[in-house]
This record gives structure tokens, sequence and C-alpha cells, in this order.
């Protein structure tokens, strides 16, 4: 059986051992990409953009990608050392990212236009001076840019509650279970899986620490309210 991961530093650990002990065909890509393919049923299970879980009506399981604050990885970046009115691109790679910044945007009233881009972020930032970007792009750009947003704590000033980014979505019963094994094992061995993730993705062991304790990776009452939250303030502002 196939199934999807977040080709992103923050499914690394929930799905070190699920890896490790080669049960099943693991798949890495975009989330936006893994909606597309679970969609298609090329995948059996996968995170997925919360946005897409809401516009899909699935059924969501226990594994998610979520922080309750600052998440590091979801960020705006700038050339510039404040947010002025200048338009911000935004990575075309999670639609959840995507609308939870219009919906901020919304809600702050700024004046910034948001132009959905398919590039990287150095072509972005060829020609805009903000970008909004994702995954390991976000974090190696927090070390070259001003970051000016983290979406995660936009989203907690906003509705006091966890911000969701991903959530798994299955057609196989069991599998979730055994993610959230995986995940609770590797909580427990962090201190083996930082030394791999750093030598993979060429970070500090002390940012992995700090990184993987921000993340939540289960999906509970409050991130199931976020969700809900969520889904609302996409229908009032006409993203749905």
């Amino acid at each position: 059986m196939r199934i999807g991961k977040f080709g992103f530093v923050n499914n690394f650990l929930p799905y070190y051992k699920l890896e490790r002990d080669g049960k099943y065909e693991i798949l890495e890509n975009t989330p936006r990409r893994l909606a597309e393919m679970f969609e298609k049923g090329e995948l059996c299970y996968a995170p997925i953009p919360t946005y897409e879980l809401i516009k899909k009506g699935y059924e969501p399981k226990r594994f998610c990608v979520a922080s309750d604050g600052e998440v590091y990885s979801v960020i705006v970046v700038s050339k510039k050392k404040r947010l002025d009115d200048a338009p911000i691109a935004m990575t075309s790679h999670s639609m959840t990212s995507v609308n939870m910044i219009r919906i901020i945007k919304r809600e702050k009233g700024l004046l910034n236009d948001l132009i959905v881009l398919n590039g990287k972020l150095e072509e972005m930032l060829q020609s805009f001076d903000h970008a909004l970007v994702i995954g390991d792009e976000a974090i190696k750009a927090r070390m070259r840019y001003r970051v000016l947003m983290d979406l995660g704590e936009e989203w907690k000033d906003l509705t006091g509650l966890p911000a969701v980014f991903g959530v798994a979505v299955s057609r196989v019963d069991g599998i979730d279970e055994e993610v959230i094994e995986s995940l609770r094992w590797g909580k427990k061995n962090v201190e083996e899986i930082v030394k791999v993730a750093s030598e993979k993705f060429r970070l500090p062991e002390e940012f992995l620490f700090h990184y993987f304790s921000s993340l939540i990776h289960e999906l509970g009452q409050k991130e199931r309210k976020s969700v809900e939250v969520f889904k609302e303030m996409c229908y009032e502002n006409r993203l749905l």
C-alpha cells in the first residue's frame, strides 16, 4: 500500500519509525500534490492541506500538522525591514496557507495584494518584496531574510486556537493508528531522530529540538475546533 508524506522536515519525526519498518511504500510530495494523488486513488493514506479536507468533505484522521503559536515553517519573509502595502507573492504548494493569509489580511485590514505563484522563493523575490513560503524552504529562508509574519502565531492571535495546516485522510483502516504509534515512538527517541535529521537536512540540532517540540501531530479537541473555525471563516470570506 502507498501512503503519502509531506516532503518537509515537519513530517520527519512522526514518519521516522514507520519508514524504517518498511511496511508501506511512502511517497513524499507537497501538501497540494498529495491531495491530488489521494483524490485520484494513487494513495490510500496521506496528510493533505486542511483547506482541501474541508473542500472535499473528507473525514479527518488523528494525524495532523499544526502548531499552537509560532510554526516557524509557514512564514512571510521579505527583503524589507517591515511589512508595507506591497504585494505578497504566495507559494501554490498548500492552499491552507494561502487561504489562511487571505483571512488574516481581511481581519487585520491589510492592503497587500496576494499573488499565488508556482516559483520558488528566490524566483518570487525577484519580482516581489514579500513572499509566503512553507516547509523546508521557509526554514532556510529564515536564515537569509527578515520574517515579517508567522502564520501559526497570526492564527493563534486571531482565533485563540492552534493553526492546523494539514490533516490526514485515509481509505484504509489501521494506518492512522500506525502513524500515531510511530509519532509517539519518535517523541520518546527524539535525540536519535534529531541527529539523523540534522545530517539529512543540514540544520542545527538545537533548532530541530525546538522545531519538533513546537509541532502538534495529533488532532485534539482544540485542533478540531480550529478546523471548524477555519471552515466558517473560509465561507465568510467566500473562499469556499
